[in-house]
Formats: structure tokens, sequence, C-alpha cells
């Protein structure tokens, strides 16, 4: 299996391209763009179906294949009115950002050339989940947690409930898995509408041949599901037989990484 990520923007394509399928029951409003300079973002604004680009209070970061944004201090975000971001805040704060190299937490160094701008979520700590999925060996393994966001790797054995999938195993048997290990931590009100979910989730990652797949963190409101934060690779030896499933997905070059030769 050839492991190649993707942006957040493109997961989250994906995601929105399969919702009604996959995920019976709940609600996901796909709202991002995805652009390279503030013009750009502007531009998005006029465009037919954009315009919630400048009615909602907005958050901007970079969507360039590393984690730990927020650490980095590379997410643009208010959490109450007055001051919510607008979208010439957005515009001008990612020509900032283009203008000089970043260093972050880890050392890397590298330009900012790409950055996902969405809606705000409104939402409060207890609303928020952790999920994702990954094969190791001959099983698929699905990771569960009843509190998301920047610190969950913080004591990830307490937090983290770990659920091994053999992938011969039958949905049926998949289902009674995954509600024997649903994290203790959800409150009752949401437990059968969380583990509705992470069967869903599991099917799709299988189905669309990701190889990794994080939401970190999902924000559960009743029904509707936000992905706040999005980390994907996919299964690249599948690309012939996915065609449009995968919404034209690019591999791009990591952050802080010269870019390959098409040889390479």
């Amino acid at each position: 299996m050839a492991q190649r990520a993707i942006r957040e923007y493109d997961g989250k394509a994906i995601f929105s391209k399969h919702w009604e399928k996959y995920f019976s029951g709940f609600h996901y409003g796909f709202k991002s763009v995805l652009v390279t300079n503030g013009d750009e973002l502007r531009a998005c604004a006029q465009k037919h179906g954009f315009e919630w680009l400048k009615q909602e209070a907005l958050v901007a970061k970079p969507d360039m294949l590393f984690g730990k944004r927020g650490k980095n201090d590379l997410v643009l975000f208010k959490t109450a009115k007055p001051g919510d971001v607008t979208l010439e805040d957005a515009a001008k704060w990612i020509d900032e950002k283009i203008a000089h190299e970043v260093t972050l937490l880890s050392g890397q160094k590298g330009t900012l050339t790409h950055f996902i701008v969405e809606p705000f979520t409104p939402h409060s700590q207890d609303q928020e989940y952790y999920i994702s999925a990954t094969t190791v060996g001959e099983d698929d393994v699905l990771y569960l947690s009843a509190e998301g966001g920047m610190e969950v790797e913080e004591g990830w054995e307490e937090k983290v409930n770990e659920v091994t999938i053999p992938i011969t195993m039958d949905d049926a048997s998949i289902e009674h898995l995954i509600r024997a290990n649903v994290p203790s931590g959800i409150p009752a009100e949401n437990k059968e509408r969380f583990i509705a979910f992470a069967e869903q989730f599991y099917k799709f990652y299988r189905d669309q041949n990701f190889a990794y797949l994080e939401i970190n963190p999902i924000v559960m409101i009743g029904n509707d599901m936000h992905i706040l934060d999005l980390v994907a690779r996919l299964d690249d030896t599948a690309g012939f037989m996915m065609g449009d499933a995968w919404c034209g997905a690019e591999f791009p070059t990591a952050f802080g990484m010269e870019d390959q030769s098409p040889e390479e």
C-alpha cells in the first residue's frame, strides 16, 4: 500500500461527495474554499454559492500537509462577537503569511502557499469528539475518543479506545465491536448517535480506499456534523479504479520539502 497525503480541502470534498450514501441520518454542510492569496479569496466571494464568505464569521489556516497549526499560531479565528474574522481580515492575514518564510515548532521551514477558509462553528468543548482509522498489518484499526482537539495526544492511552477490525469481518460484527468499545465519556444522549457515525465512518474509510483518515475534532450538534480538522492519506494503488470518487484530489509535496521531478 502506497500512502499519499492529500489536502484537508480535498478530504472534506470527498466526504461531501459521498455523504448521502454513507452517513444516513446526519447532515454535513460543506462550505470550504482553497486559495493561494487574498485576492483569490476575495474573487471566490463574488461567485454564486460562495456568498457565505461575506456573511459569516470565518476561520483560515494553511492547508499544506502539516499538523499542529493551532500550536504553531497558524489558525485565524475569533470565538465570539464582536470582532469575528471577516472576509477582508482573512484575505489580509493570508497575504501576510505568504510574504515570508515560516518556521514550525518541529523545525521545518518553508513558504505557505495554500490556505483553507471556512465558516467558524460556535460550539462547546463537550461537543468535540475524535475519530480516526488506519490499516495495521492485516487489520484495520478504528480510534475513538469522547475528547477531541489539540490535547487529545496528551494521555492518549487513557483517552482513546482502539478497535481492531479484521478486514474480513461482516457488518453486524463490526457494529457489535464498535458498540462494545464506545468511549465511556460520551453523554448517554449522544451514545447511539456516535456509534452510528463511527460505523458509517469506518465503511466510508474502507470503501474509499483511505490509508489513514482522522477527524480531530468532529463537532456533533444534534445530527449536524462539523468536520473542523481533517488529515487524510489515500492508498494511491487504488487510484486507477477510484476515478471521480476522489474528486480530483492531488498529492502535493509536503511543507518544507522540495518538489519532486516528474521522474521521481
